[in-house]
């Protein structure tokens, strides 16, 4: 989350969010001027050199605002529940706190027996496992998951199965929220955008969120560029991958809602790369322009890529990562390269080669890393906002496992797209 910083009467905060986290207190100066004060510039500088750089400087002197509070310590979570060894499963690597947002890993061993069996991961009382992998040869299993939301209460209960179902180990992890900024009630008094009242004040009020959350292209005197970033905004909330809406924010419904929620979709550009992943729209495309989408998905490339690595890949340089091509235009909307891609929730995959390249092959060819794209496919049902039925990919061996289905034109690459979470 990015920091900022406001000035009050008392003193300066390095802000985060509503809170503060770190605060340089006022004095008076002495002298002939009444009502002067000074401060020391040593731990100010620091924050404007740090990596964390605040983004903004807001002066609050003589307003009589409030002084903010002091940034409030997570919840502790309670331990984790280990079950006894002769169970056959262990857990010997799990976080004490999980951010959502944030990829986390579990990961354990087995006794002998269970070499070569599938693990399966539960949340609560869910009937399907949100991942599986695989017992490897050293008694050891990992996962590399991820939440998107979390329901109330926000202690969740996680459950890892191997084999047998007396297999059990369970534990229970407290997943925090860490909210977007500027995240808060919309006070609408009518309807903002087409057809809508679009009084002064409720427009100012919907086109400053969405600037807020990235939708840059809101800003402006145009409301047709207000509506176009509403009906982006709708469709990812619906999770259809072609532009649709209304283009109107109605008080009380339900885009007003997710653009009140913590977890409203954030418009950003795709990430580059990261552990297990490289993203050729991004690095090597410069005359592409597919390279725009909601942070949801963003979430999840990053999940799926740290799973593949772990899973697969392990820093193999004769295995490639999972390489993301084309997700959304900047705006959004139509795109002449495909279908849908135009509400930022849907992406592609090129295709691994045999030695560690990708793209520029297709299921058929000799080159092509069956195993490789075999795990990526895993990797990408492993996260549990990834829609296991639009998985699209043509190769009827892995078609066959039940790992993706036939969709016209899919030969060459894989095709994803992200459910819609509660909102928070």
């Amino acid at each position: 989350m990015g920091t900022w910083i406001k000035e009050t009467d008392k003193a300066i905060y390095l802000m985060e969010g509503g809170y503060y986290r770190q605060k340089i207190d006022k004095s008076p100066r002495q002298g002939d001027v009444d009502g002067e004060t000074f401060f020391r510039t040593k731990l100010l500088k620091a924050w404007l050199n740090s990596d964390d750089a605040p983004g903004f400087f807001l002066a609050s002197v003589g307003t009589g605002t409030d002084e903010p509070r002091p940034l409030p310590t997570p919840p502790t979570p309670l331990p984790p529940v280990i079950p006894p060894s002769e169970q056959g499963i262990k857990i010997t690597k799990v976080p004490n706190q999980v951010k959502i947002y944030h990829p986390y890993q579990l990961a354990g061993t087995t006794s002998d027996d269970l070499v070569g069996q599938t693990v399966s991961l539960y949340v609560d009382n869910n009937q399907r496992p949100i991942a599986q992998t695989t017992v490897n040869a050293n008694k050891q299993w990992a996962f590399q998951s991820i939440f998107l939301a979390v329901p109330k209460p926000q202690m969740r209960r996680l459950k890892v199965v191997a084999g047998q179902a007396t297999d059990i180990a369970s534990l229970t992890l407290t997943p925090y929220i860490e909210k977007h900024p500027g995240a808060q009630k919309l006070a609408l008094s009518a309807s903002v955008g087409s057809g809508g009242a679009n009084r002064s004040s409720d427009v100012k009020l919907v086109r400053d969120r969405l600037v807020a959350l990235g939708y840059d292209f809101a800003a402006g005197s145009s409301i047709n560029n207000l509506i176009q970033a509403i009906q982006l905004f709708q469709s990812a909330i619906s999770g259809v991958t072609a532009l649709r809406g209304d283009g109107r924010v109605d008080v009380g419904g339900r885009t007003q809602g997710f653009l009140q929620a913590a977890n409203a979709p954030k418009w950003m550009r795709m990430p580059g790369q990261g552990v297990g992943f490289y993203n050729v729209e991004v690095l090597d495309q410069p005359g592409d322009s597919h390279d725009y989408g909601i942070d949801w998905i963003s979430n999840v490339i990053r999940a799926a890529g740290i799973h593949y690595e772990l899973a697969y890949r392990k820093n193999r340089s004769d295995v490639a990562p999972m390489a993301i091509n084309d997700v959304s235009l900047p705006k959004g909307g139509r795109t002449p390269d495909h279908a849908g891609h135009q509400s930022g929730n849907a992406g592609d995959i090129v295709l691994p080669h045999k030695g560690g390249k990708f793209g520029g092959t297709r299921w058929s060819n000799s080159n092509y890393d069956r195993d490789a794209t075999e795990a990526i496919l895993k990797a990408l049902r492993a996260q549990p906002w990834v829609d296991k039925n639009t998985l699209y990919f043509n190769d009827p061996a892995l078609i066959s496992k039940g790992l993706c289905r036939r969709a016209g034109g899919h030969d060459n690459h894989i095709h994803f797209e992200i459910d819609v979470p509660p909102q928070i």
